[in-house]
């Protein structure tokens, strides 16, 4: 091979490499930035949830006082609807209407309801709300709010067995509730009003139960022109609202709150007066309303009180829920506490906050038994 020949195929190889070369570059991937690196994972929940099967019975052995305040039902009824055996406090009821107790009827139709409420409401996860009650419960609380979801799920199938074991006899309840209401029985016409479809008939039964001042049907005739009232349906025969819940407010807490409510802004055609309403609002907390304490750090009547008395109050309502007393809301007036109560004493001197516990439990020692025993409190 001549020197011109090897020069030519020198040429070659090199040309060829070259071209690799280029080829080799034009097909390799472009080198990536490494991925970022992932936030660390949140740290688990660890609240450990207290027992509290017997505390979540309180609860509901409250809220079924409170639904059947009244009626003369037996301890005993009360205490079976708070363990889920609705089937047994029917039965002894169904016992007593039949002998001719009005009021057992009436019990029966709320029962009804109570079962309602508990065969349509959907299980629950506790354990998926833990991380909510971790953010919004302080430490020393939200063990026993886990505890409690954890006691209501487990109720909850407890109670929704009962109400399906309960024999209603719809057809007796209704035709005795009836004859009860044309008879001139206050409490069974009130009950009837609630369900009459036809506003005249509903009129008529509310006005048969008023003229005799039962608290519960001025209660609810009240209820009803205000809700009139504030859809625009009517403006007649507003100042009436206040008559009514003045009567109504001698027997029933909530009404006296309402009744402060409407007059702390003038919801019935009279001019607002936040003093007055500030005396019925007191006494519905002194009673035990569960509203009454969120509701006067909400409401201008409750403008009227120092600091030191609203953080009184504050204290002595939440004492009162930790109690058990206000029924199974609890976890939704605690919240409220939570919210509430560092929001009123944030820069507060040491000395208005000392004030306030020393009122606290002045109001305590004062009203303690009576807010107890108006909610059915062990």
């Amino acid at each position: 091979m001549n020197t011109g020949s090897q020069g030519t195929l020198r040429s070659a190889a090199l040309a060829a490499l070259l071209l690799l070369q280029v080829t080799a570059h034009a097909i390799e991937k472009p080198k990536q930035a490494p991925p970022p690196e992932a936030p660390p994972a949140p740290p688990p929940v660890t609240i450990a949830p207290t027992d509290e099967t017997q505390f979540q019975q309180v609860l509901q052995r409250v809220s079924a006082f409170r639904s059947l305040r009244g009626l003369g039902v037996s301890d005993q009824v009360i205490e079976q609807l708070s363990r889920g055996e609705a089937d047994q406090a029917v039965a002894a009821l169904n016992t007593l209407a039949v002998q001719g107790n009005k009021q057992a009827d009436i019990a029966l139709v709320r029962v009804q309801h109570w079962c309602n409420t508990v065969t349509s409401a959907r299980p629950t996860d506790w354990q998926a709300q833990l991380p909510q009650v971790g953010k919004q419960f302080p430490s020393d609380r939200a063990p026993r709010v886990a505890g409690l979801l954890k006691a209501e799920a487990e109720f909850g199938p407890k109670a929704k067995a009962g109400c399906q074991r309960a024999r209603f006899d719809f057809g007796g309840i209704e035709s005795r509730l009836r004859a009860a209401a044309n008879s001139g029985d206050p409490a069974s016409a009130t009950e009837l009003a609630q369900f009459a479809r036809d506003p005249a008939k509903r009129e008529a039964l509310l006005q048969s139960a008023m003229s005799k001042n039962y608290p519960q049907a001025m209660y609810a005739a009240a209820s009803n022109l205000l809700a009139a009232v504030q859809r625009g349906e009517t403006t007649e025969n507003v100042g009436k609202i206040r008559e009514y819940l003045k009567v109504a407010g001698r027997a029933i807490p909530k009404a006296k709150l309402d009744l402060a409510n409407c007059m702390a802004v003038g919801c019935d055609g009279h001019p607002a007066d936040t003093r007055t309403a500030l005396a019925f609002g007191t006494d519905a907390a002194r009673d035990g309303e569960p509203t009454a304490f969120l509701s006067m750090a909400r409401m201008p009547w409750g403008r009227q009180m120092p600091r030191v008395q609203m953080l009184a109050w504050q204290y002595f309502g939440d004492q009162l829920n930790e109690a058990g007393c206000l029924g199974d809301a609890y976890i939704a007036t605690s919240l409220g506490f939570a919210q509430t109560i560092p929001m009123l004493e944030r820069g507060q001197p040491p000395q208005v906050l000392e004030a306030a516990k020393t009122q606290a439990e002045t109001l305590w020692n004062d009203n303690g038994a009576r807010a107890k025993k108006e909610n059915g409190c062990p």
